[in-house]
């Protein structure tokens, strides 16, 4: 079998990891091995070594340490041999670039979020929206280096294109996927399990993602201070970490109902999770194609996403979701009391979600399409 390459920051809890864990479980033509740039928690290092996938761990400690990270990664290439490289995140990209061409092997990038748009400047100082553009500008003078970019939406792939001066013909969209087998089957959680003081009854709101700024924490915690004092038994569910985790449980505990806000951590059985659950909140700013709606939407828990392209790509108002408006406390309050008020409609459109879950986020099929992508570029590199 033909071998290739993942090189990834770390493999660490989150969206970019899990996709490369999905995929590289399912691929059928390729051995995969998986490299580690950098010295981080590896919350999912014990699922790839239970999928039997190689883990190679480079230990960069330094935020950047790209000298390190191309010498390693080109004495590796010599070793393997891969007949392929698929680099996600930035750093990893950039190494990849200096390390891979001078191999004359196919070199794949990834575009998984609006990186550059104007919701990320906005939410950031005036000092890191100046390094946003350095790391931009670094990002544009080497993207040449690239043979192909696979995108995980539609939505993101003219900006993309416009940032970072990358031919359209250099992209492809292969959206995110998720394995079936574990997620339709999944028992829901005991509902003690996640709130031991479970009544018949309580609401649990549950989000998950990474647990920072952009993702739209203000707005839930803002609408969940709000909606606790109308609903005395509504709950929220926080899955995940992040850099503003002890921010928001310290928040939690100045809030008059924060002891109604439960942090789990990072976790691996999502789908018995959401199942146990009864909205969904995912009131992002930015994403690319968001793994944990696609989750959502195959637990058949109802939906409320912000109206941000990579959440419209997918959710239609009122048909398999609700949409509320980026940025606004008062629209995440109004969208929820309309689910809460009408548990039949949420139903309906959890069931509408799901159906289209399964029919566009099947892994094993997104996985045979990106493998072609794959084998197309080795044999043009042939030529």
């Amino acid at each position: 079998m033909k071998k290739i390459l993942f090189v990834i920051d770390t493999v660490s809890f989150g969206g970019a990891e899990l996709s490369v864990l999905e995929v590289a479980k399912n691929l059928k033509q390729f051995q995969p091995m998986v490299v580690v740039v950098y010295e981080a928690p590896n919350g999912l290092r014990e699922s790839f070594e239970q999928a039997g996938i190689p883990l190679v761990f480079f230990g960069i400690t330094k935020r950047f340490g790209f000298g390190e990270g191309i010498k390693k990664l080109k004495t590796l290439i010599r070793k393997e041999k891969p007949s392929i490289v698929h680099a996600t995140n930035f750093k990893s990209e950039i190494i990849s670039r200096f390390a891979v061409p001078s191999f004359g092997i196919p070199l794949v990038g990834s575009i998984i979020n609006d990186t550059y748009g104007k919701e990320r400047y906005s939410l950031v100082s005036q000092r890191e929206k100046v390094k946003l553009e350095l790391y931009r500008a670094l990002n544009r003078w080497t993207s040449h280096k690239m043979d192909k970019y696979i995108s995980v939406a539609e939505c993101i792939i003219q900006p993309n294109c416009k940032y970072l001066k990358i031919p359209a013909e250099k992209m492809v969209v292969v959206q995110n996927g998720r394995d079936l087998k574990k997620y339709l089957p999944a028992i829901p959680l005991e509902k003690t399990k996640i709130n031991p003081d479970y009544l018949e009854g309580d609401i649990l709101l549950v989000s998950n993602s990474r647990v920072v700024r952009h993702k739209g924490f203000e707005e839930m915690f803002g609408a969940f201070d709000i909606l606790s004092e109308r609903y005395p038994r509504l709950f929220l569910v926080v899955v995940g970490n992040g850099f503003d985790w002890e921010k928001y449980q310290e928040r939690a505990k100045n809030m008059k109902n924060g002891g109604r806000i439960i942090f789990l951590g990072p976790r691996l059985d999502m789908p018995n999770i959401l199942k146990a659950c009864d909205i969904f909140w995912f009131p992002s700013y930015y994403e690319g194609s968001p793994g944990v709606v696609i989750e959502a939407m195959l637990c058949k828990i109802p939906i409320i996403g912000s109206n941000i392209p990579s959440i419209l790509e997918n959710i239609e108002d009122g048909e398999n979701g609700i949409i509320c408006e980026k940025g606004s406390i008062a629209s995440l309050i109004e969208k929820t009391e309309y689910l809460i008020k009408n548990p039949e409609l949420g139903k309906l459109l959890a069931e509408q979600a799901y159906q289209l879950g399964t029919e566009k986020f099947d892994i094993e099929k997104l996985t045979a399409k990106q493998e072609i992508v794959y084998l197309e570029l080795i044999e043009k590199s042939k030529t």
